[in-house]
């Protein structure tokens, strides 16, 4: 097909990784400058600065604030409209939201919440976990929107026990909020919704604003203009990631279907333009058939005039940012799968119990010729809030830990404070804190 052009590369070691790793696509100064300035507006000038971006960025003039924010009547029409124009897209949201909070409960019931040691006679240590009283949650949207980064964001939250969850979702230039999200948000018990967008939703949930109250964290995803706000503020609040474009790496021996390997990196480059794909095969017969498959589905891809947007957003993305690797050696393959650390893997591979207990670095994994990335984005119940751009070699997905924190707790009797009183004084008299000695040992004169 004359729209793509993708080469297959021999992996001879890792130094032939290297050249395609971590692709800068470039923020330009402007753009920062831009956010930053709407940022500070927002924290100095408050709810007017918010009608004033409204009006300017979304083509919305709201008049007022109380126009940005959706009442319960809104909410409740919205939802009834979504039941009766959408019942298969409902029947799904059920199921998805059915298998995410049976994912996040387990993940939550595996985490040891709270607990407490007897460390000697007379000491008690211990941790506290507490939930995030306050989440903003922040959802893109205007025409339309995403019911699975809703359910994704506001399950979690929800299940560790946030007491408030605020959603901010850029309207229409009529000034309303999708039906869908609404009847998300009815579902969810969400009330507090703003039709606010971009990086002064975030700086409004940061900072607060004469009719916003801050809040605790914030998480969502978003263009440039919300991660660089979120960038902004994180510090004052925190954020759950700083997102760029998605990702995916596939790991595949000559047994693994041509036709599903191209469908699945098709479908990761329909993303964004800057979305990237990497294969990494088994055999350079493997790697060339996986090309020829890309090949014939963008023929029928492309033939679909429904899909025009689409297409042209793949094609761009498997021709900037696709690359084919194959080696007969599949530890090096899996040694290049966590120099790249994914954000989505897929192992399609017999032998994918060897495979999987190499990798150390993956956003989510996904195993086997049936379990696509699509199962993990909408109805599988795992989140697809994945670390982006390498960044799983440090981060995970978003859950329930998220929106928890921990309290140490350290209880000790007099008589175990004596005990230990001459350590404490001899590290603070090294440090040269001599207060922190004289706090303990001033107990017992």
């Amino acid at each position: 097909m004359k729209d793509i052009s993708i080469k297959v590369k021999s992996l001879g070691s890792l130094e032939d990784l290297k050249p395609y790793l971590r692709k800068d696509h470039g923020i330009a100064r402007k753009t920062i400058s831009d956010v930053n300035s709407i940022v500070e507006e927002i924290r100095l000038q408050g709810d007017a600065a918010l009608i004033r971006y409204t009006r300017e960025f979304d083509g919305y003039d709201p008049g007022d604030m109380d126009k940005l924010s959706a009442d319960s009547i809104e909410i409740e029409e919205a939802a009834l409209r979504a039941e009766k124009n959408k019942p298969g897209l409902i029947d799904a949201i059920r199921v998805s939201r059915k298998n995410i909070e049976k994912y996040h409960r387990t993940q939550l019931e595996s985490l040891k919440n709270s607990w407490m040691i007897s460390s000697g006679p007379g000491k008690e240590l211990g941790q506290r976990s507490t939930a995030l009283q306050r989440v903003g949650l922040y959802i893109p949207g205007g025409r339309y929107v995403y019911p699975s980064t809703v359910l994704m964001t506001a399950i979690p939250a929800i299940i560790a026990g946030v007491d408030e969850v605020v959603i901010c979702s850029p309207p229409g230039m009529d000034g309303k909020l999708n039906d869908i999200l609404l009847y998300l948000c009815r579902e969810l018990g969400i009330s507090e919704i703003y039709k606010i967008g971009g990086a002064q939703a975030v700086a409004a949930m940061a900072y607060g604003t004469g009719t916003i109250k801050r809040v605790d964290k914030i998480a969502g995803p978003g263009n440039i203009y919300v991660t660089l706000a979120k960038k902004a503020v994180y510090g004052l609040v925190g954020i759950d990631s700083l997102a760029g474009p998605s990702d995916i790496t596939i790991i595949a021996d000559d047994g693994a279907r041509a036709d599903f390997i191209a469908l699945d990196l098709v479908a990761q480059a329909e993303h964004d333009p800057f979305s990237r794909s990497i294969l990494l095969a088994g055999s350079r017969g493997k790697a060339k058939e996986v090309v020829e498959s890309i090949d014939k589905y963008l023929e029928e891809f492309g033939s679909d005039k429904r899909h025009k947007n689409n297409f042209k957003i793949a094609v761009t993305a498997l021709n900037n940012n696709c690359d084919i690797f194959y080696s007969d050696d599949m530890d090096l393959l899996v040694e290049a799968s966590n120099i790249i650390a994914p954000e989505h893997l897929e192992i399609m591979a017999g032998d994918h119990e060897y495979i999987l207990k190499g990798i150390k670095n993956a956003g989510a994994i996904f195993i086997g010729d049936y379990t696509p990335v699509a199962v993990g984005d909408y109805i599988g119940g795992t989140n697809h809030v994945i670390p982006t751009g390498g960044n799983a070699r440090f981060a995970s997905s978003l859950g329930v830990n998220d929106f928890l924190k921990k309290s140490s707790i350290c209880c000790y009797s007099r008589d175990a404070l004596e005990k230990e009183r001459k350590h404490i004084a001899n590290m603070a008299d090294f440090e040269g804190l001599y207060a922190h000695r004289d706090s303990v040992n001033k107990r017992f004169e």
